[in-house]
């Protein structure tokens, strides 16, 4: 994933009609890389399915595809586009998935296509998309994150809950706008824009609003539930990355248990006395904490020592992962996670990968 944040648009905010069906209308676009080459005939049947899919939801758009890269715009019923963005964001044979842009639109640019394909060399139906509607500013994550350290929050309630009307599905209002709201509140600190505080508040507000509209949450059948411990790093302040972490987790249906340990000896006592299949150790998601990743290193080391489970799987995040200044290999962990509505395809892959 590059190392930028998502870039949104006003997500509920502003609102487009399809002419079809007279609901309001989202476009998404991504990026992403295929773990393997695909050849003409792979591809092909990628798109039929793909293409079959999109009718069933009425939706339209186009693939990219060139030099082992995706490029996908899609158009559609908000619900629709949740939907499909959901199977997306855990088909296996991509990785480093990246949102660009997602906003509501006055009218399709693909209605005639429930999926058209080009391979990204000389295609005239490329020069209708712009790099300006491509690598629009995040303009929903700014507002946000301004609403949220305002003197009164309850416009940034409002925003957040049109959000979810919008999409009903709280991993998308979770990768799509709530963590790049963090992460826009860290960059506003960078800037000089707010102090620390500030940056505090509004994670403590975007947490508060989230269990706000995550309280009708239905957690997955999961036949056989990992337990997984959910911790901040000891020392971390930012405890929003736990608790989108822990939601993400639990939807999936896991056995998770969220706990905010404030000392290294304390996560050591912790893991030493109760089993764990996973641990999801974050650092913030709004700062880098370079200063902390060698110090990461040393406590995942100790956890790993002290755990009950030999086969213990440890998964870290924070916004150093995300923004790719930090890796599994630097912290020791046995992998690392960009989004929390990715966490629990990231904790499978790592057992896989350790097992």
């Amino acid at each position: 994933m590059a190392a930028h944040r998502t870039a949104t648009h006003n997500v509920g905010a502003v609102h487009g009609h399809d002419p079809v069906t007279a609901s309001p209308l989202m476009t998404l676009t991504y990026r992403s890389r295929a773990t393997a080459p695909l050849s003409e005939s792979q591809l092909g049947e990628l798109q039929h399915r793909a293409a079959a899919r999109n009718r069933a939801e009425g939706v339209t758009g186009m693939m990219v595809y060139n030099d082992d890269r995706f490029f996908q715009w899609l158009e559609g019923p908000p619900a629709s586009i949740a939907r499909i963005w959901s199977s997306i964001s855990r088909d296996p044979r991509h990785v480093d998935i990246e949102a660009i842009s997602v906003h509501t639109a006055p009218s399709r640019l693909f209605a005639n296509w429930s999926l058209k394909l080009t391979t990204g060399h000389g295609d005239p139906w490329l020069d209708e998309i712009s790099a300006a509607r491509v690598s629009s500013t995040n303009v929903a994550a700014e507002q946000l994150a301004a609403l949220v350290i305002a003197t009164e929050p309850n416009e940034a309630r409002r925003l957040l809950n049109a959000a979810y009307a919008e999409f009903r599905s709280i991993s998308a209002v979770i990768e799509l706008l709530i963590e790049p709201t963090a992460r826009r509140l860290g960059d506003l600190w960078a800037d000089d824009d707010c102090g620390e505080y500030e940056v505090t508040l509004g994670l403590c507000r975007l947490q508060t609003f989230l269990r706000e509209i995550a309280s009708d949450g239905v957690q997955q059948h999961t036949e056989h539930p990992l337990v997984v411990l959910v911790a901040p790093l000891p020392g971390e302040i930012h405890m929003l990355g736990a608790t989108l972490d822990a939601e993400s987790l639990w939807l999936a249906g896991h056995d998770t248990r969220v706990r905010f340990p404030s000392t290294e000896q304390a996560l050591q006592q912790i893991v030493a006395t109760n089993w764990f299949d996973a641990i999801d150790l974050s650092l913030s998601p709004a700062f880098l904490r370079e200063h902390r990743i060698t110090r990461m290193s040393q406590i995942v080391d100790t956890v790993r020592r002290a755990s009950k489970n030999p086969a213990l799987v440890i998964v870290a995040g924070g916004r150093a992962f995300y923004d790719r200044t930090a890796s599994s290999a630097d912290v020791h962990s046995d992998g690392s996670s960009t989004s929390a509505a990715h966490l629990s395809d990231d904790i499978a892959r790592a057992r896989s990968e350790h097992h």
